[in-house]
């Protein structure tokens, strides 16, 4: 365990809600340390730590954390209508030893509440099973069978039977948090794509699944910290 495996942190610094919310000063330091800092204490990945920004700070503050910046992002890569998966088909591209990596560890700098084990978790469950890919999830706050749609101004729930089920009575339902992607080198490269059937989970408290976005999100995670609630 550790060559088989690289870490890939995708921290571009054209956020829009949040300025540069990936190097925005969380409790003290930059939010990308504690992604690479989880990275680098779950010793799954060695020193193959690997972050992709368009940013000469981000790329400064990354590499001073123990991250390798192999070269600045190119900066189209920063803007919609790309994403992850074609910022990392470029920087494998940039960087062709990657392909000798069996596995890819996908970790965004926008899950800074993540902890080393859920990490190796992760990698552990993956490796157990016979997943294609592997992507971390927590439980949503409100169930997704008591959805509602509007339709002319009328309520109408997107699961007739369950609306009026008791919430005990629900299956629980998820959504991906985005703090984990985990991938075969050789498959992402086939599929271009993260989502690859049949797609293993990895569970983790909604404490620690934390997606930054905006202000609010970027409090909240705060607030958890100062308290030490995870």
């Amino acid at each position: 365990m550790g060559n088989d495996i690289f870490c890939f942190i995708p921290a571009k610094a054209a956020s829009k809600r949040l300025k540069n919310k990936n190097t925005k000063k969380l409790v003290g330091k930059p939010m990308i340390n504690y992604v690479i800092e989880a990275a680098k204490a779950s010793k799954i990945f060695k020193d193959h730590i690997y972050v992709s920004t368009e940013s000469e700070n981000t790329a400064k503050i990354a590499t001073e954390a123990g991250a390798i910046v192999p070269q600045l992002r190119n900066e189209k890569y920063a803007f919609d209508p790309y994403g992850i998966s074609d910022v990392l088909v470029e920087f494998i591209k940039q960087n062709p030893s990657l392909k000798n990596f069996k596995f890819i560890g996908i970790l965004t700098p926008t899950s800074p509440l993540i902890l080393d084990k859920d990490i190796v978790e992760a990698f552990d469950k993956f490796k157990s099973n016979k997943f294609d890919s592997l992507l971390s999830v927590s439980e949503t706050d409100h169930n997704a069978y008591r959805s509602l749609r509007i339709e002319n101004d009328l309520l109408k729930p997107l699961y007739q039977d369950e609306i009026l089920m008791k919430s005990q009575e629900l299956e629980a339902t998820y959504r991906i948090n985005g703090a984990i992607t985990i991938i075969e080198t050789k498959t992402f490269l086939e599929n271009k794509d993260f989502f690859v059937y049949p797609v293993g989970t990895y569970v983790m408290p909604k404490e620690r699944s934390i997606d930054i976005d905006n202000q609010y999100d970027f409090f909240l995670a705060e607030l958890i910290l100062k308290n030490n609630l995870i």
